[in-house]
């Protein structure tokens, strides 16, 4: 894979004691790069350890550099699977398009795009956490999270006696979608509605399709095969070593009460046929319609939009939130665990540079400040070669508004591109397939324009191109200096700065910086 090189990652001057709750793959992923920048990480998580994880993760070029980065590139090799090309299909097979991932493209961007499964990504994250020194601890399930005190606390044990509370310098909530960490920094619990969309996941053994000469040739490469239907996407890939094949199925407009038998994460101990789900199939593709039978063992998790918050960091800016606890996007997209990888590596990288404790809510100011641009993504105009509606908003604010919306574009981000490969028959929908179909005739790499370049790639190319290390460089660059030139040290506090004003009052952390 290409960008395999990996920098000697930088070590704090002031090993911090850090408390992640959660232990999925944000939780893990972040205990990872704050461990290995030198802090004391323990990380609590409420299962066994012993649940397997399905499906797929689509890690693009922005993902897998930064895997590459943290020295991961051997382990991927052996079970990822490299994407050379999106096909887009009607549902009855009619192929509208094919986008390649030219190999100067992957060159240009050092890293590839990848296809993962959940479990191989989660242990390889593990392994390498552990590694690291990490303290993973399971049946550690949290009560409540006190911002005041920065601690920790957990439900009592089975066999009676007090509660176990865990103190810290640092908190991180990692605890996906329904996070109680979040509760604690917003000061309220953050509810949200069911939007109509719901995900269905399905992992089959390529040994079963390779029989069938119709299925045969879904085992034979990286190809992402995406079948366009009306209110259904249906798209699988390779994963595992191309032992599996992983499918995913978005669904919108679904009937509140169907919903209701669903929950938002994924339940691995409830499955279903994929009859259940009462799609009507007959129109398909006859390879999609000969996978059915294959699909015994469905699982299933529906979106719920929440209200968009205005900071993932608690008023004393010593709580802070990652992943889909500050940001959960819709089930089963393509920049979920990309942002979250992102997350991890933004807070690992800011906190290798801290000198002391009293720094703590200017890392995390500086993480809200390198986090939210992020979060509201390239100007909407376009999506991965979608047609978007061009978009009235300009030019950049620090008002708590702005950043509200700046952070519901993000979190829209794969709403949007669900909804747009969805489309019902109809005038949208053709003019999404033409986009889709010139793209393919754009035809050799090396004659391509940087307007075709564009027109082909759209905004997502601002996606892929992302690396966070680097953002976090050219941030301490610009504004290290006067970051430690304006702090408290054991309690001394240290003349601030003209050229930097601070403020960690009136709510959740904020660092203005401004040299005059």
């Amino acid at each position: 894979m290409p960008g395999q090189l990996t920098i000697n990652p930088r070590r704090a001057a002031v090993s911090l004691r850090v408390v992640v709750v959660g232990g999925g793959i944000a939780g893990i992923a972040t205990a990872y790069t704050l461990q290995r920048a030198g802090h004391n990480v323990t990380v609590l998580e409420r299962s066994n350890g012993s649940e397997h994880s399905r499906g797929v993760i689509r890690s693009p070029p922005n993902m897998t550099r930064i895997l590459n980065h943290w020295g991961l590139a051997p382990a991927l090799a052996k079970t990822a699977v490299k994407c050379p090309q999106f096909r887009f299909h009607q549902p009855d097979g009619e192929l509208i398009s094919i986008v390649q991932l030219h190999d100067d493209f992957v060159k240009d961007l050092m890293a590839d795009f990848v296809f993962i499964a959940h479990d191989d990504m989660r242990s390889i994250l593990y392994e390498a956490a552990e590694h690291a020194g990490v303290e993973i601890r399971y049946n550690a399930s949290v009560d409540s999270v006190d911002c005041d005190t920065v601690s920790v606390t957990l439900h009592p044990p089975p066999e009676g006696g007090e509660p176990e509370r865990l103190y810290a310098d640092l908190v991180v909530g990692a605890d996906g979608p329904q996070s109680i960490v979040r509760t604690e920094v917003v000061g309220e619990e953050v509810t949200g509605v069911r939007d109509g969309h719901l995900s269905l996941t399905v992992t089959i053994p390529t040994e079963l399709m390779r029989e069938d000469e119709d299925l045969r040739p879904l085992c034979e490469d990286g190809n992402w095969w995406v079948w366009l239907g009306p209110d259904t996407l249906f798209h699988g890939s390779l994963i595992a070593g191309r032992r599996e094949f992983s499918i995913v199925i978005g669904m919108r407009n679904v009937p509140a009460e169907t919903l209701a038998q669903y929950t938002e994460t994924w339940d691995l101990q409830r499955t279903y046929p994929i009859e259940h789900f009462g799609i009507d199939f007959s129109g398909y593709d006859v390879r999609v319609r000969k996978l059915l039978p294959f699909m015994r063992k469905v699982t299933a998790a529906v979106h719920v939009r929440r209200p968009i918050l205005e900071s993932s960091v608690c008023e004393r800016a010593r709580i802070v939130i990652v992943g889909e606890a500050a940001h959960p996007l819709v089930p089963a997209g393509q920049h979920n665990t990309g942002v979250t990888i992102e997350d991890a590596e933004t807070l690992g990288a800011l906190f290798a540079r801290i000198q002391h404790r009293a720094q703590i809510p200017r890392m995390l100011a500086a993480y809200e400040e390198l986090r939210q641009p992020r979060f509201s993504g390239p100007s909407p105009s376009t999506i991965v070669f979608l047609y978007i509606s061009p978009s009235s908003s300009s030019t950049a604010s620090r008002s708590k508004a702005y950043a509200s919306r700046r952070c519901a574009y993000a979190q829209d981000w794969e709403l949007r591109k669900r909804t747009m490969l969805t489309l019902p028959h109809g005038l949208e929908q053709k003019e999404r397939d033409s986009k889709l179909r010139r793209v393919m005739a754009y035809g050799d790499w090396a004659h391509m324009d940087e307007h075709r370049f564009k027109q082909m790639w759209g905004d997502e190319m601002e996606m892929f191109s992302y690396f966070s290390t680097e953002k976090v460089e050219d941030w301490w660059t610009k504004w290290g200096s006067l970051l430690a030139g304006s702090s408290e040290k054991d309690g001394v506090k240290t003349p601030v700065s003209p050229s930097v004003e601070v403020s960690i009052s009136n709510g959740p952390s904020r660092m203005l910086l401004s040299v005059h």
